[in-house]
């Protein structure tokens, strides 16, 4: 019988010259784009003045449910407070009042002092509970 002899195959082998070539590659990338301390540009940068920055205290009207109202600590009339907001406000760069009604108020009450700092020249408004 005639004896058919099947052909060798070559082992798989893994070729390392491309990994290599890669890692070199990767060096030398990083080793370009990493940030140097000597690098960069040297800025002047202008200085700035600080100021003390004088804050205001709030403009507080304090109303209770029986109808007292307080601008600051002062106890005004409802008719007066128009007045009273007017003037200080006139003074001010910030229009904030700050509202502090009491949890009893009437609401017809609170909208009326609203609608007289509106119309005293109050931009801002803060409600406090």
């Amino acid at each position: 019988m005639i004896e058919i002899s099947k052909p060798e195959r070559d082992r798989f082998q893994v070729d390392l010259a491309p990994l290599i070539d890669v890692v070199f590659l990767l060096l030398i990338f990083f080793m370009l784009t990493f940030a140097v301390a000597g690098q960069g540009l040297d800025l002047s940068l202008p200085q700035g003045e600080s100021q003390a920055v004088q804050k205001e205290p709030d403009l507080i009207v304090r109303f209770e449910a029986g109808g007292d109202i307080f601008l600051g600590e002062r106890v005004v009339a409802l008719d007066e407070l128009g007045y009273e907001l007017e003037g200080q406000l006139k003074e001010r760069k910030n229009k904030l009042v700050v509202l502090e009604p009491d949890k009893n108020t009437h609401f017809d009450l609170f909208t009326r002092v609203l609608d007289l700092a509106r119309k005293s020249g109050a931009k801002d408004f803060a409600i406090v509970r």
